[in-house]
């Protein structure tokens, strides 16, 4: 087939992890794509245009409380995934049960001002699922990239280009909705219909395709679950026959995702949850070593300066932000994409010196707040800059599980820190940008 694929069946994988990426970050998007509607989330879940807030810290502030309740979750769970007992889940599961965490998180904050409850119901209702969307999200990223990372190194990259995916489709809307729609009590409510809606038919999608892989030949021949699922349906359909009788093929490697087929099978009928319960964590953090502190480091600088590092520049202008945030997830999509192609690949030692590098972004942006870079080109640049340079942290989640010398169960394994590293790197960033934010103009 085009387009470097191999089969129909590789393409449904592929379009599954871009889904899976797409659906990590829509929760958050999209409350972040109706701020208004959330900050007067009040008046729509009391059905009174006229209501007054109950607590005017909690609702004046509804998406600062959600990102520290949320990220407080992430930073409790995630460390869990290392654990023996989730490390024996399968796959299958923890895609059902972290996706639908998340699809309920948006489908009570959608219904809830379509039924009408009261400020107080709204607000514990409104905590105890940006808990279990917390949740879902952890164990959506880790289990993604433990898919990926059985596979060649394009569908972690597919997964991370996702994920960027989701924000610049989310900043599209925003814009296009903004300049279509009035900025009314009404329009609000109709335009939150619309993202929340959007993200729960996104988010299903991708729980129906990605437990459909189990029956995908692809995905078969390179994740070993459902290698095992599909051996074993073979074995219960097929009556015992003479050793003799049963023709082995032998199919010789011919490329890197032929060896990368060929390296899955050395584990022999041992699944994915098998494999990592029985893999050691230490000896898989010395060997990616580099790429963990390049991950934290990367994303780390990346969610430090974006939002916080700009919404500071002109918080006045309806437009400088959504146009901002536009112009970042643009230049974050095609860095991310970029790192499907080989040509865009640089050395390990390379990835470690640039991210270090990249650090010096953060002059601009504060140059930009005091005015010393007056107007919006400037950051507007800035900002397409810092997501296009999103390339190298994206390149070493790639490299994380492909990294010379890691066997079967320890690919999977480097997935899951990876994914660990990257939620440390969030978090710290987000609690640096909290105390920061507080001495901007």
């Amino acid at each position: 087939m085009a387009l470097g694929f191999s089969s129909s069946a590789e393409v449904y994988v592929y379009v599954t992890c871009l889904l899976l990426g797409v659906s990590i970050l829509l929760p958050l998007n999209t409350r972040y794509s109706a701020p208004m509607f959330m900050v007067n989330y009040y008046k729509y879940v009391t059905g009174d245009e006229n209501a007054e807030p109950n607590s005017v810290l909690f609702w004046a502030n509804i998406l600062t409380f959600y990102n520290v309740i949320s990220l407080v979750t992430q930073s409790l769970i995630g460390p869990t995934v290392l654990t023996p007992t989730v490390r024996r889940l399968s796959l299958s599961l923890r895609f059902a049960l972290s996706i639908t965490f998340m699809m309920m998180e948006v489908f009570v904050i959608l219904m809830l001002p379509v039924i009408k409850v009261s400020q107080t119901v709204a607000i514990v209702f409104f905590v105890i699922v940006t808990i279990l969307g917390g949740m879902g999200k952890c164990y959506l990223e880790a289990t993604s990239y433990t898919l990926a990372a059985s596979m060649p190194s394009k569908f972690m990259s597919t997964i991370m280009f996702g994920i960027s995916f989701c924000g610049m489709l989310t900043s599209t809307m925003q814009c296009i909705i903004k300049v279509s729609m009035e900025n009314t009590y009404e329009s609000q409510l109709t335009q939150s219909y619309i993202y929340f809606s959007l993200a729960l038919l996104i988010m299903a999608v991708a729980l129906v395709m990605v437990l459909t892989l189990r029956y995908n030949s692809y995905a078969q021949e390179h994740v070993a679950e459902f290698r095992v699922l599909k051996q074993k349906q073979e074995d219960e359909g097929v009556e015992p026959q003479p050793v003799a009788d049963v023709p082995t093929e032998v199919k010789e490697p011919t490329g890197v995702e032929d060896q990368c087929e060929v390296d899955n099978s050395g584990e022999g009928g041992m699944t994915t949850a098998e494999q990592l319960a029985a893999t050691p964590i230490m000896p898989v953090v010395r060997i990616i070593r580099m790429m963990l502190i390049s991950c934290f480091l990367g994303f780390f600088l990346t969610i430090f300066i974006f939002p916080s590092l700009v919404i500071p520049i002109d918080r006045v202008d309806d437009w400088f932000s959504t146009i901002a945030a536009l112009i970042f997830n643009i230049g974050n999509s095609i860095g991310a994409f970029s790192t499907s192609f080989e040509t865009f690949r640089y050395p390990r030692r390379v990835v470690l010196y640039g991210i270090i590098v990249r650090f010096l972004l953060i002059i601009p942006f504060v140059l930009s707040i005091y005015k010393y870079i007056p107007g919006h080109v400037g950051p507007y640049i800035f900002s397409f800059i810092l997501g296009l340079t999103h390339q190298v942290p994206v390149l070493s989640m790639v490299y994380g599980p492909i990294t010379p010398g890691l066997n079967d169960g320890q690919k999977l394994m480097a997935g899951q820190l990876m994914g660990i590293a990257l939620l440390a790197g969030a978090t710290a960033a987000s609690v640096v940008a909290m105390i920061v934010v507080i001495f901007l103009p």
